[in-house]
């Protein structure tokens, strides 16, 4: 008989519908249970898809058949229920931002691996096709070696009116937590480089994000001497999401769904849209086989020193060394 690992969510939101759609692509998950504390919530995605409700964290934790859990709620929640999960035995997919600290992300690290319990953070966009093939590219030398990397997120994000995510106890600041760690996450992980010293600027340009600041620009080193400058705002109406990658041989030009190669159009035979199912599926292979996830917990502690670096720089005015986070 297949192995299939049965979990539970937390958090009934619009995320949390995402992992559904990805927990039924695949044959080695299955839902068991989702817990909300507003019950409503937890019992209409649940009575949608045969699974038990709960309104409790702990109910869901005592559940003896779920084997793990997938953290999809409110930001500043992510460490306390990563850690509350750990001791239950759980393992955990939580998604991004991992947390809103990297002394929180220490403390789930250090939970998880206390109960041998495997971590995993929703980058997803590790499993998009078009990531894969540019870090194919780049491992494989056809642009020799990467000097600078110019990578631009533009939208306009308009939450309503008291948002959680205009919160920054809640949600920390919107354009970093909630938008930057896919983009600080995925330029080390083409180089497979770290990045070591961060430099950053942001401004304040919208009154709905008043006492945040709602666009940044961020230089980064990395380890191996490349370059990476990172471009973000949520208050555009006019949107982008592109990267340049420059290498001494050749460059790649690439969005979400479409790749560009020394010029050339590189075929992709498959969309972003089957990231979220990969992501769960990879899930699912390393809880049931004992193997580690491409995004452990400690390698995506290093993506939110990088976005805690770029804020602490913004704050100060002045470059920040990575290492100023280390254990």
């Amino acid at each position: 008989m297949k192995k299939i690992l049965s979990v539970g969510l937390i958090g009934a939101g619009s995320i949390a519908r995402g992992h559904v759609r990805g927990i039924e692509a695949n044959d080695n998950i299955a839902l068991a249970a989702v817990m909300d504390i507003d019950r409503r919530r937890a019992l209409a995605l649940a009575n949608a898809h045969n699974a038990r409700a709960y309104e409790k964290l702990d109910d869901l934790l005592n559940d003896p058949q779920v084997d793990a859990v997938h953290v999809c709620s409110i930001h500043n929640a992510h460490a306390e229920q990563v850690i509350a999960a750990a001791r239950a035995g759980k393992h955990v997919l939580v998604e991004k931002p991992m947390a809103l600290s990297v002394v929180e992300c220490d403390r789930m690290i250090a939970a998880c691996e206390a109960a041998g319990v495997a971590l995993m953070v929703g980058q997803v966009m590790r499993h998009f096709p078009v990531n894969l093939k540019a870090k194919a590219v780049i491992r494989d030398g056809a642009i020799g070696e990467v000097g600078h990397i110019i990578r631009r997120r533009y939208s306009n994000f308009d939450p309503p009116d008291r948002s959680w995510y205009l919160d920054l106890e809640l949600g920390g600041v919107c354009v970093l937590y909630c938008f930057g760690p896919h983009e600080y996450d995925i330029l080390p992980w083409y180089l497979d480089s770290p990045v070591v010293k961060v430099y950053a600027q942001g401004s304040e340009s919208a009154q709905r994000y008043a006492g945040q600041k709602d666009s940044y620009s961020t230089i980064m080193n990395h380890q191996n001497g490349a370059v990476s400058v990172l471009t973000q705002t949520v208050v555009t109406h006019t949107g982008a999401h592109d990267t340049h990658i420059v290498g001494s041989k050749g460059s790649i030009w690439m969005t979400n769904q479409k790749l560009t190669v020394n010029g050339e159009d590189v075929f992709l035979d498959e969309t972003s849209q089957v990231g979220m199912p990969r992501q769960i599926g990879e899930f699912a292979d390393c809880c049931l086989d004992g193997k580690v996830p491409d995004a452990h917990g400690r390698s995506v502690r290093h993506t939110m020193a990088v976005i805690e670096a770029a804020k602490r720089s913004a704050e100060r005015g002045e470059p920040v060394m990575v290492s100023e986070f280390d254990e």
